[in-house]
């Protein structure tokens, strides 16, 4: 007889011994029991609670409750039973939130899951997008869109943002232009991430730029800050800021009108003309151009403040919707140095 053969009986009689030990434990278990009614409920509660404080927190976890002797009684029952008390399935993080409405222009939104590369599926107005996606304009579009906290954000060609919440904004490549001053509304403040810093505005009109390895932040009204690496500079209404890709700094001019600022008219959201009063569409005109309105004549804007716009002005920017508008009204207009002067026309 081998070797082999003279050790069976021995793990037979081990496998026996270890059989009875485990019946003896059974046995002393007793029948199984109940859980009471009232420590049931008691467990299920705690449970409940532990497990919306997970997705408070968002938090994957899996939490064991254990309490008084029911539980005690409980837990050898699960012992006997082979089964461990858990709570529900680990909750998913909170449902993704809505950020911003397409406005106009031409975007296609990218989804968390999709392919580097994806073309993603293209918006059309009145669109939605909701936070973790991102959006994108090719090379000859634009767009804008309207952010759920008020505020209107303008995208240049080739730019690619990624919605984080309602209030913040990664910038990958591209450029961005964002007024966060409505007229009449309040509306949350929004900060700009990107590679090589941190924008953040105060209640203000300002660009973000990030190309050729640099970044650019243009101010129209309010004030920003730029902030990296435990550093900030403040950039009040008609600087720049230009930070290169080694961190350097560099600080200029610009005017809160003109030609840098076309592209922002040629995608600003439409006017509501009809129904609309004079000063109301003097006041748009001259946020998005940059352009201060001035009146010619004593009394001449308390006596139009209050005329009644009817027609359309879709199709048209900011600038030619004024030549078109005012002759309706009897008025003419000049601009020089980023200042509109209105007067009554002249036959």
């Amino acid at each position: 007889m081998s070797d082999i053969d003279n050790q069976q009986p021995l793990d037979q009689d081990r496998l026996d011994a270890e059989q009875e030990q485990i019946a003896r434990l059974l046995r002393f278990a007793g029948p199984r029991l109940a859980v009471p009614t009232e420590t049931s409920a008691r467990v299920r509660s705690l449970v409940h609670d532990e497990w919306q404080a997970s997705i408070h927190a968002r938090r994957r976890r899996r939490a064991y409750l254990w309490t008084g002797t029911g539980l005690a009684a409980a837990a050898a029952l699960a012992l006997a039973a082979g089964l461990t008390l858990r709570t529900d399935p680990v909750a998913s993080p909170g449902p993704p939130q809505l950020v911003a409405t397409l406005e106009a222009g031409t975007v296609r939104q990218l989804q968390p899951g999709d392919e580097p590369g994806a073309s993603g599926s293209r918006l059309a107005a009145g669109d939605t997008v909701f936070s973790g996606t991102q959006v994108r304009t090719a090379a000859g579009t634009r767009a804008a869109l309207r952010l759920a906290g008020g505020s209107s954000l303008r995208l240049g060609f080739d730019t690619l943002v990624r919605f984080e919440s309602p209030s913040e904004l990664v910038l990958e490549a591209g450029r961005l232009y964002l007024d966060s001053g409505l007229f009449g509304e309040e509306s949350s403040s929004v900060s700009v991430h990107t590679d090589l810093g941190l924008v953040e505005e105060i209640g203000t009109q300002f660009e973000v730029d990030v190309r050729d390895q640099g970044l650019r932040v243009r101010v129209r009204e309010g004030e920003v800050s730029l902030g990296q690496g435990g550093r900030a500079w403040a950039a009040p209404a008609g600087v720049e800021l230009s930070m290169s890709e080694e961190g350097e700094l560099s600080r200029g001019s610009v005017p809160i009108f003109g030609p840098q600022w076309d592209w922002i008219l040629e995608i600003a959201p439409a006017f509501e003309l009809e129904g609309s009063r004079l000063e109301s569409f003097l006041d748009w005109v001259g946020r998005e151009t940059g352009w201060e309105m001035r009146y010619a004549e004593s009394g001449l804007k308390v006596s139009t403040a209050d005329t009644v716009l009817h027609g359309s002005i879709a199709g048209l920017r900011p600038d030619q919707a004024l030549e078109a508008v005012l002759p309706t009204c009897g008025l003419a207009f000049s601009e020089e140095g980023g200042t509109v002067t209105i007067a009554t026309e002249i036959d």
